[in-house]
């Protein structure tokens, strides 16, 4: 194996065979920015290991090349690859930890120039530093206090939120049904939030694009930063009524509205869905 691995042609392979890591993580990266990552039920163990696995593999064979050109571009560009995963998915450490540890070592271990790596780890420790406490000064200013919960059946019972909406749980299982809340196109989905704030809170509804999620075997990527609100008047502890309804107007042209009624006194009120504002991008930052 040791004379296999000596061989400078193999090296060669095996370091242009190592791109494919800083391409995957990179694909990573750019999926979780424009997509939110939620794991499959019971899924996320088994991506962790195979994840572990593959990242130790990478490693080591970017080790064993590390004085070949194309694993020192590597092991220079890796750090700022793994910080936009970072940035993007700050929390959820299954996706962090193993590309974080491999962009490290071989940031170190690779046979760049000590002056190159010196630069760029200086300008690395900047970037991170500097990036987080933005990250956090950002989501301070625009991300606020209040605290957003999905009302469906799947509510934890031991929350606060559960107790709340206990003694209108059918109306709120009716109502938050797929049969209700899909569209008759089937390309939009409201849904309900409740949100706890220093006031009162409130109970928001929202309209968001239907089939755009990407479902892989360990994980489904959905899609974020289109949302429409529909309304957040509504009282905490009270489940509006919500439904769909299209209307034709002069021109013969049908048109999509979502009707809804805040409270058994409230009048019905309805908002066109026709318009859906632009892709937010800058979600993660806490700006909606």
């Amino acid at each position: 194996m040791k004379e296999f691995f000596s061989n400078l042609w193999v090296k060669r392979s095996v370091s242009v065979f190592c791109i494919i890591y800083a391409a995957v993580i990179a694909l990573l990266a750019y999926a979780t920015f424009l997509y939110d990552l939620e794991f499959a039920e019971g899924m996320e163990t088994p991506f962790f290991v195979m994840y572990t696995l593959a990242s130790g593999i990478f490693l080591a064979l970017m080790i064993i090349t590390r004085k070949q050109k194309i694993t020192c571009i590597i092991g220079l560009f890796l750090p700022f690859i793994v910080f936009l995963l970072i940035l993007f998915n700050i929390g959820s450490w299954v996706l962090i930890i193993p590309p974080f540890i491999v962009a490290v070592v071989m940031f170190f271990v690779s046979d760049n120039h000590e002056t190159t790596k010196v630069v760029a780890g200086t300008i690395y420790l900047l970037v991170y530093v500097l990036g987080i406490v933005l990250y956090i000064v950002l989501n301070m200013l625009f991300g606020g206090s209040s605290v957003e919960t999905v009302l469906n059946e799947d509510i934890d019972p031991s929350t606060s939120v559960y107790r709340i909406y206990q003694g209108s749980f059918d109306k709120l299982k009716e109502v938050t049904a797929d049969e209700n809340t899909i569209s008759p196109d089937g390309k939009y989905q409201f849904y309900l939030v409740d949100v706890r704030d220093s006031d009162r809170g409130a109970v928001k509804i929202y309209v968001v694009p239907y089939g755009e999620d990407i479902e892989l075997k360990f994980f489904t990527l959905k899609q974020k930063g289109i949302r429409k609100t529909i309304s957040n008047k509504g009282t905490r502890g009270v489940i509006p009524d919500v439904g769909w309804t299209v209307k034709t107007n002069d021109n013969g042209e049908q048109i999509l509205y979502v009707q809804y009624r805040l409270t058994d006194q409230d009048k019905l009120r309805e908002t066109s869905v026709t318009q859906m504002p632009g892709k937010q991008y800058f979600e993660f930052l806490g700006i909606s």
